[in-house]
């Protein structure tokens, strides 16, 4: 099914009650950043002189949204107008079938290395702030690549989520030049706590920017794009935005953008046991959804001042742009509220932990606006985060130092010609809990979807599932049975996929140390 007809099927009654009041909020020309706290960008920002990027090769910007659901932009039929977001898919291509990780910390390390993490330990969960694991050193990033390249300038903002108890695991060790955000996952969107301490941070010192992260990252963003790069060098911007993630938390303007009414009650608010009472209380609004929605928005805004920043600085046309989630949107554990859902998969089946389409199968767009045709589709069958790594490589001129699991897709995106059919690995087998204990959904839909997946584009194996993916994209016909041999034939293909692990699974999360003060790292350079 294409993209236009699962459109159809995601718009929502209440897209008129949202439009109205989007309207009257929404920035003309994405640099005013409401509701930011300290430290908002000014409107009357100067503008600068446009920049001489003396090297032709293209610069790179890939801004990750967390725990987006498919249909939580209107490129993809959402209901609530995504205006900025969409820019990128007009002016280049949504990409129709982008696969990650059903999980965060796993997609943003194949995003970087290129490989999937289950061969370095990092494979059906997160890294969690008590653990002391993190992405192995000897892993090259994407930002190794590039710097052996000669792109002088490599900035990582915002989410890393990758290790954060040793020097090892910082991403300025993985080839960045600069970093500014957070180490763990879920931090207070205004205070930026986790467990108790702040986890604020630039370069290896702790950061005092205070204010609304979503607009802090963008703020940063701004900043650096206004600064021309070394010698005229091409660059590579990494903005790992953490909305809509929870604690979902939004401005008083993005949630009045969605219809919050101050006289009615907000959601109520469950900080867990090892955060801080008033954990994730700021910002909610009357329902986890119209909260989330105000993120999307906030973050739709961040989007559309970094766009305008390339553009008023001349750089937009050479810039390779990357739209992505790092996995499908998650749906409540709690099924006596089933109606107030943070994310929108649409009509994809399943959701985050899972291998089900709305798990893996994710909103993302891609452009290149000088050099990439604008096409409605992209037409390039199906795309994989480990993909990035060894693309952008090519369209760089850079080699890569080590073999990877992705491939280069670049002639696919630009022709629209399907990559050659292959099999994509989409998660391990999920369904047993690990000795650390279970932090994912067991009800007995989400432990079909936990089981070993693999799919080649036509056909879709989930354990014991067999879909014909292409002519049931949101699976609801199991037919396993009437084929055998393909059920046989994709089985040998996962366990070679499976054979890869090094890394016990437990070794992720085996750990549950207290929080680190300020989340500074103990050996940490002095500034």
């Amino acid at each position: 099914m294409n993209r236009m007809a699962i459109r159809s099927m995601t718009r929502k009654a209440g897209a008129a009650l949202l439009l109205a009041p989007l309207a009257a909020l929404m920035p003309v020309n994405g640099t005013a950043l409401a509701g930011s706290g300290e430290g908002t960008a000014k409107a009357s920002r100067p503008l600068p002189v446009q920049h001489d990027q003396k090297d032709k090769r293209p610069n790179f910007l890939v801004i990750i949204a967390d725990d987006l659901g498919f249909a939580d932009v209107s490129f993809n039929g959402g209901a609530m107008p995504t205006p900025n977001i969409d820019r990128i898919a007009k002016m280049g291509m949504p990409l129709d079938h982008f696969y990650v990780s059903a999980l965060c910390s796993p997609s943003r390390a194949g995003l970087l290395t290129g490989r999937y993490p289950h061969r370095y330990g990092i494979m059906g969960d997160t890294i969690t702030p008590g653990s002391d694991f993190g992405l192995d050193p000897a892993e090259k990033t994407i930002a190794d690549v590039l710097g052996q390249a000669g792109y002088a300038r490599r900035a990582f903002l915002g989410k890393w989520h990758l290790g954060h108890r040793s020097l090892a695991f910082h991403p300025l060790r993985f080839g960045f030049t600069s970093y500014y955000g957070h180490y763990n996952g879920a931090i207070d969107y205004f205070t930026h706590e986790r467990e108790g301490e702040p986890d604020w941070h630039r370069d290896y010192a702790p950061s005092p920017d205070k204010g609304y992260s979503t607009d802090l990252l963008t703020q940063e963003a701004v900043r650096i794009l206004e600064t021309p790069s070394p010698g005229g060098k091409p660059w590579l911007m990494w903005v790992a935005y953490n909305a809509p993630h929870g604690p979902l938390q939004a401005t008083p303007e993005d949630l009045a953008a969605v219809g919050f009414d101050p006289s009615k009650p907000r959601f109520a608010n469950d900080p867990g046991k090892r955060e801080a009472a008033d954990y994730g209380s700021q910002g909610r609004g009357n329902t986890r959804r119209q909260t989330a929605l105000a993120m999307i928005h906030g973050l739709d805004r961040g989007v559309g001042a970094i766009l305008d920043t390339l553009e008023r600085t001349g750089q937009l046309d050479n810039t390779v742009i990357l739209f992505t989630s790092d996995n499908g949107g998650p749906q409540p554990w709690n099924k006596s509220s089933p109606d107030d859902i943070p994310a929108d998969n649409g009509p994809l089946r399943g959701a985050k932990f899972l291998h089900y389409e709305g798990g893996v199968r994710v909103a993302a767009a891609i452009a290149w606006p000088g050099h990439l045709k604008p096409r409605a589709s992209a037409n390039a069958g199906s795309l994989a985060y480990v993909d990035l790594l060894p693309t952008f490589a090519r369209l760089a001129g850079a080699s890569l130092p080590r073999p990877v699991d992705g491939r280069d897709v670049s002639a696919a995106i630009l022709t629209g010609r399907a990559v050659p059919q292959r099999t994509l690995f989409l998660g391990e087998d999920y369904r047993v809990p690990a000795a650390e204990g279970e932090r994912g959904p067991t009800n007995p839909e989400a432990l079909l979807g936990r089981a070993p997946a693999v799919s080649d584009g036509r056909w879709k194996l989930i354990g014991d599932q067999l879909y014909a993916i292409d002519k049931d994209p949101f699976e609801k016909h199991d037919v396993a049975a009437q084929y055998p041999a393909k059920v046989a034939a994709l089985r040998k293909v996962e366990a070679q996929f499976l054979a890869e692990r090094k890394v016990p699974r437990a070794r992720m999360n085996q750990t549950h140390l207290a929080p680190i003060p300020q989340w500074t790292l103990p050996d940490a350079p002095k500034p």
